[in-house]
């Protein structure tokens, strides 16, 4: 595991196990404080976020509305900051829901603060910080993730960890929540799994120079930051997209210097085996990532059965583990150092605020 090239980066991918094991260990004090902020009824839920975290809102506003009857939807900082009547409407009881890794994230207390001046509204922070509790109603706490990388892996993996627990524990899935006590087993072995096959990857395709990441339902946010992964470590042009969406005009790109990797959905696999077939006839390396991808989607170059047995909302914190290690391997070909990133800080601070 131990590596030279931007090696603090690679520790964090590999401490995901530890987070989650660290989160199971907090839960009691988690489920009473959903317990608390729940006894409320509200009209609406909206995850917010920036970059990394935006994507995590989008995974887990759809694990939310997966289990529950609430309406629940996710809106980046900037849109809540400038927009808010928009997102938060007169008489309706709304919670937001702020997630971030750093607590002063400037577009995320701005956005705090403006909303929470409206009537009928309350937030909850999904957060690897305490210090969110200064300006938060209520926080959930990933409480050993505090990440001293510049990069978010094990960070975006355990607030989704987090938000599935949330959105278990509100449904009363009881069940579910007890067959999490597996999950820091499941991610030891995923991360090694994922490490090899993304390595792979990259070594026998080096002229690879674009990557596509494609998922549908929760894990379009999954995708979306395995496209940001490759562009913050590899410098790389990737792009995400729902499956389906991608034959509308971005796969006239796709050559044999692409790579488009399908994080497979259950109730997708028959239609994303065939997007990807038909992304082969056109020269791209393709890879399917799911439970039971091996039969199901027989053409793609590469497979990694993820052998959990979970639903695809408790599978979405670790069905993105390759878009980590191939930004950490698209960095390495290049000679590129993912502990220092070009133009990127650990939270973006606005000097004018």
């Amino acid at each position: 595991m131990e590596k030279k090239n931007s090696a603090l980066t690679y520790a964090e991918i590999y401490g995901q196990a530890d987070s989650f094991a660290a989160i199971n260990a907090t839960l009691p004090a988690i489920q009473e404080t959903l317990d608390k902020v729940f006894s409320e009824q509200y009209d609406e839920l909206i995850f917010t976020g920036c970059g990394t975290s935006l994507y995590l809102a989008q995974t887990s506003a759809h694990i939310f509305s997966e289990f529950n009857d609430i309406p629940a939807r996710a809106v980046c900082c900037s849109e809540l900051y400038f927009f808010p009547r928009v997102y938060v409407k007169p008489g309706r009881k709304v919670l937001i829901l702020p997630i971030t890794r750093k607590s002063y994230t400037t577009e995320v207390r701005m956005a705090i603060d403006k909303v929470r001046s409206l009537p009928e509204v309350k937030t909850l922070a999904i957060t690897c910080d305490a210090d969110s509790r200064l300006y938060n109603d209520a926080y959930i706490l990933s409480p050993e993730t505090a990440e001293d990388s510049v990069i978010m892996t094990r960070s975006f993996t355990s607030m989704v960890y987090l938000a599935t627990v949330l959105s278990l524990h509100v449904a009363g899935k009881k069940a579910e929540l007890e067959s999490l006590a597996a999950y820091p087993d499941h991610a030891r072995r995923l991360l090694k799994a994922t490490d090899d096959l993304a390595r792979t990857i990259v070594a026998e395709h080096p002229e690879l120079n674009l990557y596509i990441t494609l998922g549908q339902g929760e894990y379009y946010g999954v995708a979306n930051e395995c496209m940001n992964k490759m562009k913050e470590m590899g410098i790389a042009n990737s792009e995400a997209y729902f499956s389906l969406e991608y034959r509308h005009g971005p796969m006239s790109l796709v050559d044999e210097n692409t790579l488009l990797v399908t994080l497979a959905h259950p109730e997708t696999m028959k239609e994303d085996a065939a997007l990807l077939t038909q992304m082969n006839s056109y020269g791209g390396v393709t890879v399917a990532i799911g439970e039971g991808v091996t039969e199901a989607m027989p053409d793609a170059a590469y497979h990694l059965e993820l052998g959990c047995g979970y639903d695809a909302a408790c599978s979405a914190a670790l069905i993105g583990l390759i878009g980590q290690f191939l930004g950490y391997y698209i960095a390495e070909k290049k000679g590129i150092d993912a502990d220092n990133p070009r133009h990127l800080t650990q939270a973006i601070v606005l000097n004018d605020k």
